[in-house]
């Protein structure tokens, strides 16, 4: 199967491909004799009935259609296997003579052309010179007051809420409707309806939970609260704003007993192994957040000793995936992508910008990975590949 390789520029190519006429001829008849077998047709069993009928059934576009594509397929995978190019991106396809698949087999000789872009020979340095950060163990060990903080919370999740009558304290449950108002004009933002609150606990703005205490279900409090200069939405950050609040219900919360009955209903048979369990899976988290620190430090020096040319074709798609993944975040914390470039005061292009940069990294960071990976003798391509690079990454720099 000939085929030639024209370099367009550094980062793209383009592949002509030649299949034989015989070649083509072979697939043409491999269809027809796979799609023969299903046509039935009257007076004959099915697959017995005579060729020129039986493609005349099936469709002589379709069993050429159907040899084409196997022909591109084919050829498309041993091109890329000759040459040893591999497309980033989407390959674009273009035939330049299409076979007729008439009685003259001779003249049935398919040609295409792939073009795509690749990645140029990337440079690493030196990667045995790497500064691994050392991690204190000291910060790994999980203290008593972390325990009973994550015991606490369970118990909460199985706390009773019982109505009261009294006015609120701090400590209670309360569900309260409020609207805010900046200079007289309401705010959207500053609304809601129905929302749960912990006193003292839920982490609200500032003074306004405060405001609250000592207040009775159905009754309804105005005052005015002076959000922080480092809020988020700079449009409060600094500012006085009239707050509205409607008291819906006030409910005491009963802690459960923690005794092994407890520790039962999340899977322990006694308090203590409750505990146990607690410690290893704190123990764990801080130990991923170390190595995701680690990790972090050592991929900074990668992608700065990684010297590589990469397509914009390969930005522009990793800059769409990375803001899809954002506009997926924010769908999920009930925020559209229009209005967190308002929140933080941003347009656009400003944030198409900083994505495309981030995208850059990405791809230097994966081809420096790679490059190491080739060094070191690690295969690339399964879940764990990236982590054993990592670590062969720290094996080779933690004692210096």
């Amino acid at each position: 199967m000939p085929s030639t390789l024209n370099k367009l520029s550094k980062n793209r190519i383009k592949i002509s491909v030649t299949i034989p006429a015989e070649q083509m001829a072979n697939f043409f008849e491999e269809e027809y004799e796979r799609l023969a077998q299903t046509v039935t047709l009257p007076g004959f069993r099915a697959g017995k009935a005579p060729r020129v009928m039986t493609i005349e059934a099936l469709g002589h576009a379709r069993l050429s259609q159907n040899a084409i594509n196997r022909a591109l397929d084919h050829g498309y995978r041993e091109a890329l296997l000759e040459h040893k190019h591999f497309p980033v991106t989407e390959p674009s396809v273009s035939a330049t003579n299409y076979p007729p698949f008439g009685e003259d087999k001779t003249q049935n000789e398919f040609t295409f052309e792939i073009e795509f872009d690749i990645l140029a020979d990337a440079k690493i340095g030196d990667y045995k010179k790497i500064k691994v950060g050392k991690t204190d163990p000291e910060k790994l060990k999980v203290s008593d007051e972390e325990i009973k903080k994550v015991v606490s919370y369970l118990a909460r999740q199985q706390a009773k809420l019982n109505p009261v009558s009294r006015a609120t304290k701090n400590g209670d449950w309360a569900q309260v409707s409020f609207k805010g108002s900046l200079k007289g004009v309401w705010k959207d933002k500053l609304t809601s309806t129905s929302m749960p609150v912990v006193l003292g606990e839920t982490q609200l703005i500032p003074g306004f939970a405060e405001n609250i205490v000592g207040s009775k279900k159905n009754e309804t409090k105005k005052f005015k609260v002076k959000f922080p200069k480092d809020f988020p939405d700079r449009e409060f950050a600094g500012v006085e704003v009239d707050f509205e609040v409607k008291i819906e219900e006030v409910k005491e919360i009963e802690l459960p007993k923690i005794d092994d009955e407890f520790a039962k209903k999340f899977g322990n048979e006694t308090v203590s192994k409750m505990k146990e369990a607690i410690h290893r899976s704190l123990e764990g988290e801080k130990k991923a957040r170390a190595t995701q620190i680690q990790r972090g430090q050592i991929g900074e020096q990668i992608i700065k000793m990684t010297k590589v040319e990469i397509p914009q074709s390969l930005i522009e798609k990793e800059r769409e995936r990375l803001k899809g993944a954002l506009g997926k975040d924010l769908t999920s914390r009930g925020q559209t992508l229009e209005q967190y470039i308002q929140n933080v005061k941003i347009t656009e292009e400003k944030l198409d910008a900083e994505l495309k940069e981030q995208a850059k990294r990405n791809i230097t960071l994966g081809v420096g990975l790679g490059e190491i990976a080739k060094a070191q003798g690690i295969m690339l391509g399964t879940p764990e590949a990236t982590d054993k690079v990592f670590d062969r990454i720290v094996e080779l720099n933690s004692n210096k």
